[in-house]
């Protein structure tokens, strides 16, 4: 490289910079004014970034995360909390500077600090691209400011980090430009590793895209095979290594083995080749454009790209199939990096397409795609594609004006001019959009301010912090095990994490990926009835009592029971503070409810199967003690059904006699299944067959657990029409147990087990011996 052409080089390197930092200081210059006073989103899983970073950087060391799940913590990997960024964060607040304090700004900053890094690495690309300076600084800023991950600064600040995958891209190239350097080797490796310390899905990508490559060498560079091997070494090691790490720092053995969203959280050519936003997308869906879903599989290449890719497609397929020039496929006339590129990176956007998992043949591939389905955004996979069929465009339009230029059709060689200029409209409205919206949320500075927490007036009621062992919110929140989804609200989840990050109280819930089931089963039980010991306040550390923190927002039934154990200690608009002691929280009906039985089943006639209920009205009870599984919950036997899809728990005539009010079927699922709860359905049909009602349950929202078992109760009404009742269930792998259909106001009670082991059930509920 002559010392002009590398002058130049860096001349442009640092405009492209400088012009990515004007640009980004116009549109987010609030933000930058005072960042520590801006939440991006003051919710959902921003917010709990900002709080679990925040929280470990003030109160936390080593590879624990104390500030949920108490009383057992976290492995600070699962929590939304950027690993490497907290760290130093840590060890900074650990070293007597107050960057703990500072963290929603330093977080904030960071991911602007991106939209300035991405354009320069993406420069360098465009210009072993053999791209001219002036034109390559121009399409790295637009290339860049319309990143797939600027659409992520007001969600998931961990996946904002538009510089990530073009730096490991830019490893690659070097790699196949200087395959016997190992220093490109290395610097992947590593890259992918720090870069996974912030978010694992940029390691997972790096590694994929890697491994996509060695097949596309494999097949189309038979002088790079030799090299190959350094590749999957770099591509496999990072992985390993993390998963080693997991392995050796990570004691939770029951997180959910196959995570929601696997075939959900996926791209499409709409979120890939359509506009997501802005005028052209709102003319779109005027004229009845699909509309991309959600927004996990984003990674629009803009309209320029689409129209590029298609008429190159087109035009550059019917020359090869009218030449017969088959071997052109693996030899198109592209630079190397960008001919391999495009192969590997339209392997993984098959990937982020969700195939071939989508197949219904490959469905033993997905039960046995373990480490894959972890990944279970495969959306995510499209970002690599989003970067190289970018620079294959910019590549395309410069070679376009060339040749016309050259053809001396200079008129048409500006044809180009308005394309860039759409191209550069598109990323504006996007970065523009998403500059609006994370500009417009102030008041952030207040979220770490011990001065200005619910908690600190506590004092009030000469009460102080060290009194209580942790914080319970209500409305209650436990997110992040696919089996339950106890959403609380966005105030009792806001007030909680300021209340624990400025206290370094643990927080009784739970907003954490791929969290403990085991734990969370323990957790859920805080909210079950009367009739259900507290397995989790065994394991409390000491007997000091809660700090109940409620919020004015509506309470289920069980939360209001929680509220009335507590005693008011203060109340504010923005929420209640109570002191709930364990024993409170600990104490069970049990005892008062085998007294009650006791009085009352010598005077209740028995029933056919032992029944003896309260009322005349019929009920039904279906313990499965004859199925051929064996793995029962009270008896021998259990429903079990491994497919996916509807079980059909009982169909058949309603209980006589009847009664013609509210009633309620229950059933018992094994809490630790292989897969999500599902949904519980019953539907009732009059004489001739015609269904008269049809009500639904989510099993996520479920409270009733038990001895690992999880109570799904769906209510319905009874009409006097109604002569037959179908109960389904729609999961799979369902295990279930101890069906019963009984009218609200009557209980059943009933006899299990022989001699010792005999006790008496309500309800499905053991009440012992």
């Amino acid at each position: 490289m002559s010392s002009t052409f590398r002058k130049a080089h860096w001349l442009g390197m640092g405009g492209v910079a400088l012009m990515a930092a004007i640009l980004t200081a116009m549109l987010f210059w609030p933000v930058l004014l005072d960042p520590n006073d801006h939440f991006f989103t003051a919710g959902g899983d921003a917010l709990q970034s900002y709080y679990a970073t925040a929280f470990y950087a003030l109160h936390d060391v080593g590879d624990r995360f104390t500030g949920m799940n108490y009383p057992y913590g976290e492995h600070f990997n699962y929590p939304n909390l950027q690993p490497l960024i907290a760290l130093v964060l840590n060890f900074l607040q650990r070293h007597g500077l107050p960057a703990g304090q500072y963290t929603v700004g330093i977080t904030n900053l960071l991911a602007l600090a991106s939209l300035v890094v991405t354009p320069v690495v993406l420069y360098a690309i465009l210009r072993r691209t053999r791209l001219p300076v002036l034109y390559a600084a121009v399409l790295a800023i637009i290339i860049g400011f319309m990143s797939p991950q600027v659409l992520r600064l007001d969600a998931h600040l961990s996946l904002s980090y538009g510089c990530f995958v073009p730096l490991l891209w830019y490893c690659i190239i070097r790699m196949q430009e200087n395959p016997r350097q190992w220093r490109w080797y290395v610097l992947f490796a590593v890259g992918s590793l720090l870069m996974g310390a912030v978010m694992l899905y940029f390691l997972a990508c790096g590694c994929f895209f890697l491994m996509a490559h060695v097949l596309v060498l494999a097949w189309q560079q038979p002088r790079l095979r030799p090299w190959l091997g350094r590749m999957v070494l770099a591509a496999l090691l990072p992985l390993l290594l993390f998963r080693g790490y997991l392995w050796a720092t990570d004691h939770v053995t029951d997180r959910p083995p196959n995570p929601y969203g696997l075939l959900v959280y996926v791209a499409s050519p709409v979120s890939v080749f359509l506009p997501v936003l802005g005028p052209l997308h709102d003319w779109g869906q005027e004229h009845g454009f699909p509309q991309a879903d959600g927004m996990e599989g984003l990674s629009y290449i803009g309209v320029v790209g689409t129209l590029t890719l298609l008429v190159t497609l087109v035009v550059g397929g019917w020359a090869i199939v009218r030449r017969r020039q088959w071997n052109r496929l693996g030899r198109l006339a592209l630079p190397l990096h960008l001919r391999t590129g495009l192969w590997a990176a339209t392997l993984l956007l098959l990937l982020a397409f969700g195939l071939p998992f989508k197949w219904r043949m490959f469905d033993w591939l997905t039960d046995h795609s373990g480490p894959v389905k972890q990944f279970r955004s495969l959306g995510r996979f499209a970002w690599p594609f989003y970067y190289v069929a970018s620079t294959y465009t910019a590549y395309v339009l410069y070679r376009l004006w060339r040749y016309l230029r050259r053809r001396q059709l200079r008129k048409w060689a500006w044809v180009g001019l308005p394309l860039l200029l759409l191209w550069g409209s598109e990323a504006w409205w996007q970065v523009s959009a998403k500059a609006l919206q994370v500009t417009q949320s102030t008041g952030a500075s207040a979220f770490l301010n011990p001065a200005k927490d619910l908690i600190s007036r506590l004092t009030w009621t000469n009460r102080k912090v060290s009194d209580f062992q942790a914080i319970l919110p209500l409305p209650y929140y436990n997110i992040g095990t696919d089996k339950f989804d106890l959403s609380g609200s966005g105030n009792s989840i806001y007030q909680a994490d300021k209340a624990s990050a400025t206290t370094g109280l643990p927080l009784l819930a739970c907003y954490v990926s791929r969290a403990s089931v085991g734990q969370a089963m323990q957790h859920v039980q805080l909210l079950s009835s009367e009739l259900v010991p507290k397995e989790l306040l065994t394991h409390f550390p000491n007997n000091k009592p809660l700090l109940l923190l409620v919020t004015p927002d509506a309470l289920t039934e069980a939360e209001q029971r929680i509220v009335r154990l507590g005693k008011l200690l203060l109340q504010a608009p923005e929420g209640a503070l109570y002191e709930l002691p364990l024993a409170a929280l600990a104490a069970t009906s049990l005892v008062r409810e085998r007294a009650l039985a006791n009085s009352l089943l010598p005077r209740l006639a028995p029933r056919p199967g032992g029944l003896r209920v309260t009322t005349p009205a019929g009920v039904m009870l279906q313990s499965f003690d004859k199925s051929p599984d064996r793995r029962g919950r009270l008896g021998t036997g259990a429903f079990y059904d491994p497919k996916e899809g509807f079980s059909i728990l009982y169909d058949g005539q309603l209980p006589m006699p009847a009664d013609t009010g509210r009633y309620e079927a229950g059933v018992w699922i094994y809490g630790k299944m292989d897969y999500g709860y599902g949904n519980m359905q019953v539907k009732l049909y009059d004489a001739a067959g015609q269904m008269l009602d049809h009500q639904t349950v989510d099993a996520r929202h479920a409270t009733e657990v038990l001895n690992g078992w999880v109570r799904v109760v769906v209510p319905f009404r009874r009409t006097a029409q109604a002569v037959r009742i179908e109960v389904l269930y729609d999961t799979r792998g369902l295990l279930a147990d101890d069906l019963l259909i009984r009218p609200a106001n009557a209980d059943v009670y009933y006899y299990s087990g022989q001699g010792s082991r005999r006790q008496v059930i309500k309800n499905t509920y053991p009440l012992g011996p």
